[in-house]
């Protein structure tokens, strides 16, 4: 009945040959923050004569439920800290206790291949009022999950099965005649409920209504191995979405997979996570997204539920990790040596909570909002711990439920916490993680549907989501809103007046990294749309597509834009805010962009680093290569001597002199030929030399490089300047007549934008930026590239619109970054005032 090939590990499996004190003692060990700020205190400590297996509670009425090695449930009072109740449970080994939500009936499961269903008492008084069991010999019953909704019970089991019954069918009900009363699969050590016929109807006193699960609700080798824990989830908590599904069962087993199992009428298998050891325990804060799975061997993987990504995996040597619980970002880890407690950084603190053997059960709990820990384990005892000294940043993972569209600055505040920085995702992934969720569970809430995160291979993920048309129209028009979550870092040398990643304000000023490049914009979008939905006046579709790599060159966003097309139907207009006005006091609308090309160049010699006093003019040298080379790059006058590279570069015509000179006399600082050389011109440069060896002046490097970057505009052919680059450095490089090697690297590449400005889109939004700022606005270009926004034209087959939200001085990448508050509503308003007008695009 078993399959061969299975990865579990015995633990308590073999209950009755199994016994306390037979684990390896002592030695506790604690992993901390180095900031820590304390470890838990004892509250109190309650002593048992045999081995405390599992554990419950039932916070609303202080009741703690203790599973034990002789068969008892043991109830105690967590306000006077009295044992208060006793009970008889299962045959042999209480293995898994579980307590509904609504905290009025527990659970039990262990060796007798039963599962017991108590009512409770706010006393703490238990009356079995059903017992749960199949004609198929199970084994040990090692895990509990219930549906409150649909009334069921689904357990894991030892034969590997998944089996689940709905209570209160009478279809189900059984008469005490048909209960199994013996083991008759010897490959099961546990002796099951009893030895005799005889016996077995004694017992069956107090079990209350037998429930037999019909054969069809018995899932044979759910996994391949022992199913050791599971837990349920519902779409308010973040996990992907699966057609209509709305609550889902999280199975975890010996053979090292995590199941993700749909309900309906029935159980269905969507998702399977692959662990490299045997998932024994798992554990998540109350509303994130993150499943942290004990493994064998003191392993640990957190796998995000929105993206069903697996995002860290840390390593130590504790032994099988047989329970865990998460409290923010510190896990209680129960181990054959007793409880670890363990934070991000992974730095050893001192050692506490001694259990003298291993502990099988840590639980977080919140008692009057105050958090506690349970640990329980073979030397039989169990102990309450006050871990509110540690960390808040439990509050972290809640759920946001910020619904009024006049609390966008207090979601704005929490936003710019996170430290999204995408180019160092060894630091920042968990922050990135958590602001994709923020974002999630923030759309879902103003009202948006499908709402989903699309998973990156080795990135941050897209956020994704739609706000539905509910004021009638014929065919609603489909707007596409494009955005990034993600930052640039700020570095140590970074002279910030305030703390970057907490939100300031002064003199009518927002200052934090982000702040204006790009959370702030984003959030005025989807706040503007969130308005007119919840004031049931969007007359539009509208798409919030929330990329978090944009700062890193867009890694991975268009393979899963491509990849999910289907999603998106058809898009009648992109929009997004992620640029700046040229001055403080005059609004703009973008309507062009130029493209990047960026580039590495190295030139490697096969002889090492060497010394220029013994070596020095034997041979070339990489370094005065590169620099004959890149010296063929430009002419004596700053232009790009690629062949033809000015050819596609469209003249300028009257109409645009005009409209350059209209800018400059708003602007006088500006000048006409400094915007048409950085918008409508391309252009070359060199940002760094770098080579290998020690940083002193007698070596010879082995290896020079540098990086250079080429904006492209309208007309020139991205593809075409790539391979002309190539071809011509390669050309200069063989007239050098060296022995040295060239490699060129193409690492980024964005093309060019330009709008026309007289589509309905732009005449709409200039009309309501005047009327919005009582100021004409200004048509402006950009020398800077968005890698996203000629791709997301390309892809829909439509057009994008650009409307900037900052100010030239909000310092985006740079210190002290912000925006002004009054842009922030500004734009808000122009876009509430914009959507509903936008036509089809075939109009």
């Amino acid at each position: 009945m078993f399959p061969p090939h299975d990865r579990s590990l015995p633990l308590l499996s073999q209950s009755n040959n199994w016994r306390s004190g037979s684990q390896t003692p002592d030695s506790v060990s604690v992993y901390e923050e180095s900031s820590g700020t304390g470890d838990p205190s004892l509250v109190h400590k309650w002593s048992n004569d045999s081995s405390i297996v599992c554990v419950a509670c039932s916070p609303k009425n202080h009741l703690l439920f203790c599973g034990t090695q002789d068969s008892r449930i043991l109830v105690y009072d967590l306000r006077t800290f009295q044992r208060i109740r006793e009970y008889e449970a299962n045959s042999g080994s209480v293995l898994c206790l579980l307590v509904s939500d609504c905290e009025t009936r527990l659970f039990s499961g262990g060796t007798d291949s039963l599962v017991r269903i108590w009512d409770i008492s706010p006393r703490g008084e238990l009356k079995g009022t059903y017992t749960v069991y199949s004609l198929i010999d199970v084994g040990d019953i090692f895990s509990i999950a219930w549906s409150e909704s649909r009334k069921t019970v689904m357990f894991g089991a030892q034969n590997a099965s998944l089996s689940y019954v709905q209570i209160g069918l009478e279809s189900h009900v059984r008469g005490p005649h048909q209960m199994p009363f013996r083991r008759y699969d010897k490959f099961f050590d546990s002796a099951g409920r009893s030895t005799s016929a005889e016996d077995d109807a004694t017992n069956q006193q107090g079990l209350g209504t037998l429930i037999e699960v019909p054969s069809q609700n018995i899932i044979p080798y759910a996994h391949n191995g022992y199913i050791y824990c599971m837990e349920m989830f519902t779409l308010q908590d973040g996990i992907a979405e699966h057609g209509d599904y709305t609550e889902f069962l999280i199975t975890g087993g010996g053979d090292g997979v995590v199941n993700i199992w749909g309900l309906k009428s029935g159980i269905e298998l969507l998702w399977s996570l692959e662990n490299h050891e045997s998932v024994l325990s798992f554990a998540r804060n109350k509303g994130s997204t993150y499943l942290y799975c004990g493994l064998a061997h003191g392993h640990v993987n957190v796998w995000d539920l929105s993206t069903l990504q697996q995002i860290k995996s840390y390593e130590s040597e504790e032994g099988d990790i047989v329970s865990l619980a998460v409290y923010g970002d510190c896990l209680f880890k129960g181990t054959n040596a007793g409880v670890t407690k363990w934070k991000s950084r992974g730095e050893i603190r001192s050692n506490w909570i001694d259990h003298n053997g291993c502990c099988h059960a840590v639980k977080v709990v919140k008692l009057k909002n105050d958090p506690y820990l349970i640990t329980a384990g073979t030397d039989h005892s169990v102990a309450l711990w006050d871990i509110s000294v540690l960390d808040k940043a439990e509050a972290e993972q809640h759920p946001v439920d910020l619904t009024s569209t006049d609390r966008m600055l207090e979601v704005l505040a929490k936003l710019v916490e996170y430290r999204t920085v995408s180019k160092l995702p060894a630091l920042y992934i968990d922050q990135s993680r958590r602001c994709a969720n923020f974002l999630r569970t923030l759309l879902r809430n103003l009202g948006a549907s499908h709402v989903s995160l699309l998973p990156v291979p080795n990135a941050n993920p897209v956020v994704y989501a739609v706000f539905k048309a509910n004021r009638p129209t014929k065919k609603p028009v489909r707007i596409l809103w494009y955005g990034h979550y993600d930052v640039i870092d700020v570095s140590s040398t970074d002279s910030w007046s305030t703390e970057p990643f907490h939100l300031t304000a002064q003199n009518g000023y927002l200052y934090a990294r982000g702040v204006s490049d790009n959370k702030g914009p984003l959030l005025a979008a989807m706040y503007a749309v969130a308005e007119l939905y919840q004031k049931k006046e969007l007359e539009a579709d509208v798409v919030i597509l929330l990329e978090g790599e944009e700062e890193s060159g867009s890694f991975g966003f268009q393979a899963v834009v491509q990849e999910n097309r289907s999603l998106f139907g058809e898009i009648d207009w992109v929009f997004l805010s992620n640029s700046y006005w040229l001055d403080d006091t005059v609004p703009c609308l973008n309507y062009g962009l130029r493209g990047v090309i960026s580039a590495t160049v190295e030139v490697r010699s096969d002889k090492p680093d060497r010394h220029s006093g013994v070596d020095g003019g034997i041979s070339r040298e990489p370094t005065i290569d590169l620099i004959n080379l890149l010296s063929k790059l430009n002419a004596d006058d700053g232009k790009v001597n690629l062949p033809d590279f000015y050819t596609p570069v469209r003249k300028v015509t009257q109409h645009e002199l005009e409209s350059y000179e209209k800018i400059t006399s708003k602007i006088s600082k500006l000048r006409s030929d400094e915007l048409m050389a950085k918008w409508r011109l391309p252009s070359l440069t060199i940002h760094n030399v770098s080579v290998s060896g020690p940083n002193n002046s007698t070596v010879i490097p082995q290896t020079a490089s540098a990086s250079l970057s080429i904006r492209i505009v309208p007309d020139q052919d991205l593809q075409q300047i790539k391979s002309s680059l190539i071809s011509y450095l390669e050309e200069k490089f063989a007239l050098l007549h060296t022995e040295n090697h060239l490699t060129v690297r193409v690492i980024h590449e964005a093309e060019p934008w330009l709008a026309d400005v007289n589509n309905a889109a732009n005449k709409i939004l200039l009309k309501n930026i005047e009327q919005e700022w009582g100021v004409e606005p200004l048509l402006i270009r950009e020398g800077g590239s968005i890698p996203s926004i000629r791709f997301l034209e390309k892809t829909f087959g439509c057009e994008a619109v650009h409307l900037p939200t900052g100010q030239a001085s909000d310092n985006a990448h740079l210190n002290n970054e912000r925006i002004r508050i009054t842009n922030l509503f500004k734009t808000k308003e122009i876009l509430k005032n914009t959507l509903n007008k936008l036509p089809k695009r075939h109009n």
